[in-house]
């Protein structure tokens, strides 16, 4: 019976292999990869998207001649997407996103990652088959600490503009008796962070990250249109209330655990309550979220 089971397990392809340092796309691949490799009784990973039962396809990340063979071999094909459209972008983007959307229309079910997304990128798309679900971290990595940390941490892998570099800047110079803890390339941003009250850790392999987020009290995420931040979802798991720009993906995630980077006075005389808030985010286990993404073949495979 156990070979039985093991020889009708369905067969997963994901189009990013994840590198050891990064968020993002990369935080997903991980994520779904090792859910994959824990249920071996059901599914299992393969390297090759023409012997598999159903593919993720990550935004741009695949060739567009392997998913259309592989969908005229009847691989079921979920297109997850993580990104902000906009006219007024740089030619490389514009050139991704048409790749992108050249890409979608295989798709057999388009999972957008926040309602942000959906509402930014389903006019570009029109996809008929959607879902919205929201990204997950592994909670048994990423738990509160006994006590708050002493710092507010900032994490970025991108040294992109649009990831509110200058708005940090501003909140270390203003609150100078706060201690702030700067994760990342922020040394590659151009803009001098290196005050009294900031100290620096470039960027890092995933594994060392739950430690880090427990020596944080807060987050500051001033990040514009983040369409949907793993930080801000492994900060919340992490026991550490985030505040975060509004215009984006972000406050789908922060929910009740944080409030918007204009009152920031107010998030940080509030940071227990939203710390306890924090406590109750099961929603954001990865499991749950990799369980949506099966649900969908499923539903589709009956």
């Amino acid at each position: 019976m156990v070979f039985l089971n093991r020889k009708n397990r369905k067969k997963v392809f994901i189009s990013l292999f994840p590198k050891r340092k990064g968020g993002g796309a990369n935080s997903f691949s991980f994520n779904i990869s090792r859910w994959i490799r824990e249920n071996s009784d059901k599914y299992v990973l393969v390297t090759n998207i023409l012997k598999s039962d159903f593919a993720v396809i990550i935004a741009h990340k695949a060739e567009y001649d392997e998913v259309s063979a592989a969908k005229s071999k009847g691989t079921f094909i979920i297109h997850r997407l993580d990104e902000y459209f906009s006219e007024a972008e740089e030619e490389f983007r514009k050139e991704k996103h048409r790749y992108i959307i050249k890409l979608n229309k295989l798709s057999d079910v388009t999972v957008y990652q926040s309602n942000f997304v959906f509402n930014n990128v389903q006019p570009y798309l029109n996809a008929g088959n959607y879902k919205i679900i929201l990204n997950g971290a592994d909670n048994r990595r990423f738990y509160p600490g006994p006590s708050f940390g002493e710092y507010i941490g900032h994490v970025s892998w991108s040294y992109d503009h649009r990831k509110g570099f200058n708005r940090l800047h501003d909140i270390i110079n203003r609150y100078p008796s706060e201690k702030f803890l700067l994760v990342g390339n922020h040394h590659k941003t151009g803009i001098d962070f290196r005050h009294k009250n900031v100290k620096f850790i470039k960027a890092v392999t995933r594994s060392k990250m739950p430690l880090l987020y427990r020596e944080m009290k807060a987050l500051f995420l001033p990040s514009e249109n983040d369409p949907c931040p793993n930080t801000a979802v492994e900060s919340v798991l992490s026991g550490v209330p985030v505040c975060y720009n509004p215009v984006g993906g972000t406050q789908e995630i922060v929910q009740d655990c944080g409030c918007s980077i204009d009152r920031f006075d107010v998030f940080l005389n509030n940071l227990c309550e939203y710390r306890k808030n924090c406590f109750k985010r099961d929603d954001l286990h990865f499991d749950k979220v990799a369980e949506k993404y099966m649900d969908i073949y499923g539903h589709y495979d009956e």
